[in-house]
């Protein structure tokens, strides 16, 4: 069977298409479910976690894709079932299998309209909807950090499959015929579907508004990392602040570069990466070239996942002058993550062989030796730098430290900066000084 073949099956429109390879989709998917059930029981000390990590959050979604979807399924396939019954039809040549179903809508009475018969269509979707919709006031409740991250990617989901997805694959092709169906009534009878084609683009206009709302990703962050969020906002007050008292003394100035880091690092933090994207752009108009500015792009290629380009933020951060030492190798070990995700195991272990050169008790560049070495199979080495590890007394929590540890870092870049300006500030006064020289006036400036 050729891929093309193999995806025509897997999302075939027609009901009896569907064979081994769906069925087998179906199988695979429930094991799966269980297995998230079973660990949602075992893992249960996630549901009480203050500050959710990325795992946390990543075991969120994978509640709502094998637990939620096989409910939306069932909600769209009754939903539209009542939907054909109350029109005087019913679904014929059902297969349902746990997140999937196909069936025909046959036996509609000649009384139905065009206009009823294409809302008979969109019933489980408009179930769906309204099922994501009632869940909103739940978040205004402020739930536990772990059920806001629940609630709220159940709710995005929903609606964005119904609204996105699921009309793309039905137009394409593929998954139900939902909007095939419509367009060909459509077709068949201009004007009948124009109410619904526009409240579909209207909602879908809504969705996206929302969902790339800044405010709206604020709010959501501070329901779910409320510690990250609060500092956020006392950060973006401070900015405020600076801005403030720089328009009332007449002074374009902005906020310092590492002021700016801080903030766009409180973006990272609370997962609104493209805030910090737009920070960011600021920085490099505003401190092109800067360590802050240089730091910021690595850890927001890291967080995007453009490892290669993170690699080389990171070496580039740790080239600049005045690092040295624990930051310098706390970047290098930080180079070091992102090659191992890049797949190159060798690069990984040079930089963090370099990174120890700088900082014998990195820890972060001794537990990627640790990974690096397991790749390649040599766990003899691995087992030796976990002695090395343990022999130096590091504590092997991780959490929230990688690829580096933000506070630790950033405070450690403030005062590379401060030593930085104070140089160039020297360098300008000894110019100024040999400039007064040679005019004969007093050269000291004191």
């Amino acid at each position: 069977m050729n891929f093309q073949q193999f995806v025509h099956e897997f999302f075939s429109s027609d009901p009896l298409s569907h064979n081994f390879v769906s069925w087998c989709a179906t199988g695979l998917a429930m094991l799966v479910s269980l297995d998230t059930v079973i660990r949602l029981w075992t893992e249960r000390h996630r549901l009480l976690k203050e500050d959710l990590n990325d795992e946390d959050r990543a075991f969120a979604w994978r509640l709502v894709v094998f637990t939620v979807l096989p409910l939306l399924t069932w909600i769209d396939w009754r939903a539209t079932d009542v939907a054909a019954q109350l029109s005087g039809g019913y679904l014929s040549a059902v297969s349902y299998g746990f997140i999937w179903y196909q069936a025909l809508i046959e036996g509609l009475s000649h009384a139905t309209t065009p206009e009823q018969a294409a809302l008979v269509y969109v019933a489980g979707e408009a179930a769906q909807i309204a099922f994501a919709l009632l869940l909103v006031p739940a978040l205004f409740l402020r739930p536990h950090p772990f059920f806001a991250s629940f609630l709220g990617y159940t709710i995005a989901f929903t609606l964005g499959f119904n609204l996105i997805v699921d009309p793309i694959l039905s137009l394409a092709g593929f998954g139900l015929p939902r909007w095939a169906e419509i367009v060909r009534i459509g077709m068949t009878h201009p004007g009948s579907i124009d109410t619904l084609v526009a409240c579909q683009a209207g909602m879908t206009g809504l969705y996206l508004f929302f969902i790339s709302s800044s405010a709206v990703r604020l709010w959501f962050s501070d329901l779910t990392r409320p510690e990250i969020a609060e500092h956020l906002k006392n950060c973006l007050k401070d900015s405020k602040v600076h801005l403030l008292k720089s328009s009332l003394a007449d002074a374009d100035q902005p906020p310092s570069s590492t002021v700016t880091l801080k903030l766009g690092i409180l973006y990272l933090r609370a997962g609104l990466n493209r805030q910090a994207g737009k920070l960011l752009k600021e920085m490099g108009k505003l401190f092109p070239g800067s360590l802050s500015t240089t730091f910021l792009a690595a850890m927001l290629a890291f967080q995007d996942r453009n490892y290669k380009e993170a690699r080389l933020a990171f070496v580039k951060s740790a080239d600049f002058a005045h690092v040295d030492g624990e930051l310098k190798a706390s970047l290098l070990a930080a180079a070091a993550c992102s090659a191992f995700a890049q797949g190159d195991t060798e690069g990984a272990l040079d930089l963090c062989q370099r990174a120890l050169e700088f900082e014998d008790a990195c820890l972060t560049a001794r537990l990627v030796k640790v990974d690096a070495y397991l790749a390649k199979g040599k766990k003899e080495q691995a087992a030796q730098e976990i002695m090395v590890a343990m022999h130096l007394g590091l504590d092997f929590d991780l959490k929230d430290k990688v690829p580096v540890d933000a506070d630790q870092v950033f405070d450690l870049i403030c005062k590379v900066e401060e030593k930085t300006e104070n140089t160039a500030l020297m360098g300008q006064i000894e110019q100024l000084e040999a400039t007064l020289e040679k005019s004969g006036r007093p050269n000291k400036l004191s």
